[in-house]
């Protein structure tokens, strides 16, 4: 990655610039509802904006991948079992999109509501290239190890600010962890920090297992 100095912040809806810190942002588009920036993205089909059988998205993000090198990721993508979405057409694009992800050698960045268990046999039966990305993980220790065996990993964002994660914090792989900002309006940087003091490890410690893990997955 560029330096040890540098936020990584793997998945945000902010596009403006931060002022104060050097953040190193994917910023996240939703297919056929946000518009590509120039910047790196990830770009993916949500569950909830998947339209009809989800085909002609489909289509336009396999022409974006093959043409925009700013597009660093697929997603986010997953499935959702409280969105109003049918299942099985949730299920089917997102098997695609992780087709797409082999394909173009690009992690995938994983959004799961109540469906962990069916994301960890697509991704399996996938047979992925590219390690998954579960992104917002706000669930126990039990199922981050679960996860993490099974080859993903983990973005903490926000939530871990509330101090009811702080056991996640100090039981979760370093060299399977990322950061992310999502739709929070808190900075990067205080959710690194954060970690940091629950941890009890230096900043510029965890600055460097960050951009190690992105290079990575990233292929960066």
């Amino acid at each position: 990655m560029q330096d040890n100095f540098t936020f990584i912040d793997i998945h945000t809806h902010h596009f403006a610039d931060d002022a104060s810190t050097a953040v190193y942002r994917i910023n996240n588009v939703a297919v056929d509802k946000d518009t590509l920036p120039d910047n790196p993205c990830s770009v993916g089909i949500h569950p909830w904006y998947l339209h009809e059988d989800g085909k002609f998205q489909l289509q336009i993000l396999y022409d974006n991948l093959l043409t925009n090198p700013s597009i660093l990721a697929v997603g986010e993508c997953g499935l959702d079992k409280i969105t109003d979405t049918p299942w099985e057409t949730q299920k089917i694009v997102f098997s695609r999109q992780l087709q797409l992800s082999n394909e173009f050698s690009k992690p995938v960045i994983i959004h799961c509501v109540r469906a962990y268990q069916e994301i960890i046999r697509l991704v399996k039966d996938a047979k992925m290239i590219q390690s998954p990305i579960i992104h917002g993980f706000n669930k126990h220790p039990r199922l981050a190890e679960q996860l993490i065996k099974q080859g993903f990993y983990l973005s903490l964002g926000a939530n871990i600010l509330n101090g009811r994660q702080d056991e996640l914090i100090r039981s979760i792989p370093l060299h399977r962890l990322f950061f992310e900002t999502d739709d929070s309006t808190s900075p990067i940087s205080e959710i690194y920090m954060y970690f940091c003091r629950v941890r009890k490890m230096s900043l510029s410690a965890l600055k460097m297992q960050i951009s190690a893990n992105f290079d990575k997955v990233f292929n960066l």
